[in-house]
């Protein structure tokens, strides 16, 4: 089992900053988030001059593409050319996996939820799969020209994001470059139980990612239930976390952590707590 950094939790670092930090704090390796690395290449430095400061870090996963449901216009387009970009630098950073995210990205007050969105609100569940499943094939052979796997989290806001209906999708779309990610806190506000994860089959699970909530799940959740020190909120870690371990799975986990009152502490003691808090519970 590899306990990897999550640029999450040091959220006002930038990508160099979260390599050092994760090298410090002895991580086994790192998830790199997209927005950072795509800042650092837009400024004009290249994906080879980070590769020494990544040596003895591997890079366990680069995300996201986001919104894998997009279909009209040039926005289908645009999530290829997304994923084809991502796929590529994950192949030169020596990264085995890309992380998809199901739409829209952010709710309501943090983004303006395209035409697009509000029409797949209204479709059934048999067009919603379909929709859904055509894009990840066509995905998933961006993904193997590159030798990259595919990590879902299905968003608790997306229109899909329940654990079963990914499943079942996943189980539609039928590749085997293509599974998912167990995040603990958008399962746990979709009311998954420890049970549900237990049953999985381990070679469906990419990786975890560690965090907790505020709220107890159900219909009144938000996404500011994420603003919690992990620990300090209601999802029973330990149940959680031998759940995931009760399937055989022993890839990576991945400390995540969306909480601005936490991004204003010293991200080096973040950073190495959050470690410390899961190596304890993975002893």
């Amino acid at each position: 089992m590899q306990i990897v950094h999550n640029g999450s939790c040091t959220m006002h670092c930038n990508l160099l900053g979260d390599i050092r930090i994760a090298k410090e704090t002895e991580y086994d390796g790192i998830e790199i988030m997209g927005t950072k690395l795509y800042r650092y290449l837009d400024q004009g430095h290249s994906i080879e001059s980070l590769l020494p400061y990544l040596e003895g870090l591997p890079v366990v996963g680069v995300g996201s593409v986001p919104d894998i449901e997009r279909r009209e216009h040039t926005e289908y387009d645009d999530l290829l050319a997304q994923c084809q970009r991502m796929c590529s630098v994950s192949e030169k950073l020596g990264s085995p996996m890309v992380q998809l995210l199901t739409g829209p990205r952010s709710p309501g007050s943090r983004m303006e939820v395209s035409d697009f969105y509000k029409k797949i609100q209204n479709l059934s569940w048999p067009e919603l799969r379909k929709l859904t499943a055509s894009n990840l094939k066509v995905l998933a052979d961006i993904g193997a020209e590159y030798n990259v796997r595919f990590y879902i989290e299905p968003l608790r806001w997306a229109a899909l994001h329940s654990l079963d209906k990914t499943l079942e999708m996943l189980d539609v779309v039928g590749r085997d470059n293509i599974g998912l990610v167990i995040n603990f806190w958008h399962m746990f506000a979709d009311g998954t139980t420890p049970d549900e994860i237990a049953e999985l089959d381990q070679n469906l699970i990419m990786g975890v990612h560690f965090c907790d909530s505020l709220r107890n799940s159900g219909k009144d959740w938000t996404p500011w239930d994420r603003h919690v020190w992990t620990g300090n909120g209601v999802i029973p870690l330990k149940e959680w976390v031998d759940a995931v371990r009760a399937t055989g799975f022993d890839g990576w986990w991945s400390c995540e952590l969306y909480s601005p009152k936490h991004w204003e502490l010293d991200p080096w003691k973040t950073a190495k707590s959050l470690k410390n808090q899961l190596r304890d519970l993975l002893i």
